[in-house]
């Protein structure tokens, strides 16, 4: 029924946006690994802290059918198949040095503001629509104090659109977390990340975390400006409970300051990734390979939206 009262719906490919989403868009104060940690770069998780040098692959599965859908194309030759399929299925690398992790992220896709992809998104092919390649980078200067950067480069198919930057801090403490953080799209468009992503061309982020050892509970407010108009303040709140190892459970909900709407939001993590790897190269958080989620929008209690998130990663 829901579904038949909204005005659209669909479900977004997505390698890194999934557990943001079914959180409320409030994961600011939250370390995680990359394919988990869209916002506050200050909590990019890799590997244990250790001397020596380490390097992985993100790989993003989700991506198979859009991969199929350009060869099926004929408006590339083989060797820009193959180098495009590769920019699809290889999200990034990255490299670990403690106390400082530098990744390169591929083909993360974006959308305009108040634009949403169409309802057939799996077929939806990123590398012609809108995407950001980034640089990220990020130091531990304590073991409760982290801090981090990210420079974007945004596209339109093989245009490049202008630049934007992010960077943060994450203080820790007791199972107390708080994560400030400013975002900059480039100021010749609006753009987001996901359909709760409402910042417009650049915004602080203010967040809290409360964290036991299988549950989580946050609330982040983010401070909305643009060129034009006044700034707003935006609450988000989320929670995430892990009954078990290999199952996360996420709900959250958000109020849009800049409109009469507000969402709920719910999500699913499976198949923590660390069971499968040696100790040496396993998280101090879980590494979720398959993650969902899945919202509704609403305008004065009418739903207008219903919208969902697959990430499918996984870290080499």
């Amino acid at each position: 029924m829901l579904q038949a009262e909204a005005t659209k719906g669909y479900l977004i490919p997505n390698p890194m946006a999934a557990r943001d989403f079914a959180m409320g868009a409030s994961t600011g104060a939250l370390a995680y690994s990359i394919q988990s940690q869209s916002t506050n770069p200050a909590g990019t998780m890799l590997f244990e802290p250790a001397e020596q040098l380490r390097a992985t692959l993100f790989l993003n599965p989700a991506s198979v059918a859009q991969a199929a859908r350009l060869w099926e194309s004929e408006k590339w030759s083989t060797p820009e198949k193959i180098i495009r399929t590769g920019r699809l299925l290889a999200h990034g690398a990255a490299a670990q040095r403690s106390p400082v992790v530098l990744a390169v992220l591929l083909t993360e896709p974006v959308f305009p503001e108040a634009r949403s992809p169409s309802d057939d998104a799996f077929d939806w092919e990123p590398l012609e629509g809108f995407f950001r390649n980034s640089v990220l980078m990020n130091l531990r200067l304590h073991p409760q104090v982290a801090v981090g950067g990210r420079i974007d480069r945004f596209y339109k198919g093989d245009s490049v659109i202008g630049d934007g930057y992010n960077y943060g801090v994450l203080l820790r403490q007791k199972g107390v977390a708080v994560g400030f953080q400013y975002h900059r799209f480039p100021p010749e468009g609006d753009f987001s990340i996901h359909p709760l992503d409402r910042r417009g061309d650049q915004t602080t982020s203010a967040a809290l975390a409360w964290n036991l050892p299988a549950l989580s509970v946050t609330f982040q407010v983010m401070n909305l400006t643009q060129k034009s108009e006044q700034a707003f303040i935006e609450p988000h709140a989320g929670v995430e409970w892990r009954p078990f190892r290999a199952v996360a459970l996420r709900a959250g909900g958000t109020q849009f300051s800049r409109s009469n709407q507000w969402a709920w939001t719910a999500g699913l993590g499976l198949v923590d990734a660390n069971w499968l790897r040696p100790r040496a190269r396993r998280l101090a958080t879980p590494d979720d390979v398959l993650q969902l989620a899945g919202g509704v929008i609403y305008r004065e209690r009418r739903p207008i939206a219903v919208t969902g998130i697959v990430t499918l990663a996984w870290r080499l």
